[in-house]
């Protein structure tokens, strides 16, 4: 069957060897009790997150996603969502990223390259915002080797390390180490000028063409280690356009809906029942990378089960087709749209739309009709079972050129990890908890 993703697998068994400075988190041996003695609060540090999507696109339909770290292709729609960073004395918003670590910018002026394949005589548009100006008042810091992040879709980013204060919803990160882009080829949204990365400082070390640097603390890692915030986060993402910046009591007058919450949760309506947790496993979870001691460096989880089932209608109860309790190792991230899955059970959910799901190679995907009867998918974690909302699971503003046909949120893959990406998230609140080495997750009340 033809894939929607181009798996790379770059061979990382030298660097799991290397012997790197590694640094994990300890674990809270008194962890609380199932609900409801989760020692989650709203923060008071919830930064509202804008929303951004960017058009199609024929000649690189990729997320922008580390190339000297396992990672596919995805969907030719991208998605952002940003927050503003406060550095030194300047605004600057960036995409928030939780399949990353570093945190870099673009410093204006910057050269924008054209890849190799675009037409000759093309004007480069990287299509990135407002970048950084000046100078870092920390400095840079000449010891280091150049900062250099290369993506499976083609894009790159070049500059240098540099040191200055960071804030994020009141909390700042002093003297943060962070990066200045000067050359790149990117595929921007319009509005962002880079990435504020949320995962571990291990990924960090993955850097330069001997990927042999020690980790760093990055920003999050920054502002937990002072005391500012409590060692966790947690996101709220929103599957409306929302911008993040109105007041109102509903989706229709401008909701903030979408959250980045440090120390805490975001202030969101969640189904208190259904609060689950699971632990944070390390990269040697996933064999193929080769890593031999397990460090923690993106939030790799195993789901406990995977449901396909057909709606029930009206008294007519669920009708459960399928449930797959393979325990697979599954990433957490924010900057991926579609939920990836093995084959076997992705086709067993195309058939199960009625009428069934098709491939489309126009768009690279799995289609259905738009008024096709939805099934449903669940992903259960510890007891609870979270189902995607139908408008996630076919999605009704991705349409082929005939506006008949809508992408499916779901796709095949057989090259692990598997993703748990944005057509997921935006129907639960994650709480990604570095303290206790452990994820927990609740349904949004419906928004």
């Amino acid at each position: 069957m033809k894939t929607a993703f181009i798996a790379t697998f770059p061979w990382l068994s030298s660097i799991a060897a290397a012997g790197l400075l590694r640094e994990t988190v300890s674990r809270d041996a008194a962890l609380p009790q199932l609900r409801g003695a989760f020692r989650d609060v709203v923060s008071t540090h919830a930064i509202p997150m804008r929303k951004h999507k960017l058009a199609p696109s024929t000649i690189h339909p990729a997320l922008h996603r580390r190339a000297n770290v396992p990672a596919r292709l995805k969907n030719i729609y991208d998605v952002y969502y940003s927050i503003d960073l406060v550095v030194g004395n300047q605004t600057v918003a960036v995409s928030v990223d939780t399949g990353s670590s570093d945190t870099w910018m673009v410093q204006e002026p910057y050269e924008c390259v054209s890849f190799w394949f675009e037409p000759g005589g093309s004007t480069p548009n990287c299509g990135l915002g407002s970048g950084f100006k000046g100078a870092l008042s920390g400095g840079t810091l000449p010891d280091l080797p150049p900062f250099v992040r290369s993506y499976v879709d083609g894009t790159f980013v070049s500059g240098f390390y540099g040191q200055e204060d960071v804030t994020i919803g009141g909390i700042t990160a002093h003297n943060q180490r962070l990066a200045l882009v000067n050359y790149t080829y990117w595929h921007g949204d319009g509005q962002t000028s880079g990435l504020l990365g949320l995962a571990y400082p291990y990924l960090t070390s993955l850097d330069g063409s001997d990927q042999n640097q020690p980790p760093y603390d990055p920003v999050f890692t920054t502002m937990w280690r002072s005391g500012a915030i409590d060692p966790v986060f947690s996101i709220a993402l929103s599957r409306s356009e929302d911008q993040g910046n109105q007041t109102g009591s509903g989706p229709s007058s401008g909701q903030k809906e979408s959250y980045l919450a440090l120390g805490g949760l975001p202030p969101v309506d969640v189904d208190e029942q259904t609060w689950a947790r699971t632990p944070i496993h390390s990269m040697k979870a996933v064999p193929q990378w080769g890593f031999e001691t397990d460090e923690r460096g993106m939030y790799i989880i195993k789901p406990d089960a995977f449901v396909v089932a057909k709606a029930g209608n009206g008294s007519d109860p669920d009708v459960e087709l399928v449930r797959n309790t393979t325990q697979i190792p599954v990433l957490i991230d924010n900057l991926w749209i579609i939920l990836t899955h093995s084959t076997g059970l992705v086709n067993q959910l195309y058939a199960a739309f009625d009428p069934p799901a098709k491939y489309m190679s126009t768009g690279g995907l799995f289609y259905a009709l738009c008024n096709a009867t939805v099934p449903k998918f669940g992903v259960q974690i510890g007891d609870s079972t979270f189902y995607m909302a139908p408008e996630d699971l076919l999605r009704q503003t991705a349409r082929d050129p005939t506006k008949e046909w809508c992408r499916i949120g779901i796709t095949d893959t057989d090259s692990p990890p598997h993703v748990l990406g944005v057509s997921f998230l935006t129907n639960v609140v994650s709480v990604f908890d570095v303290g206790n080495s452990e994820m927990r997750f609740a349904a949004r009340k419906k928004y």
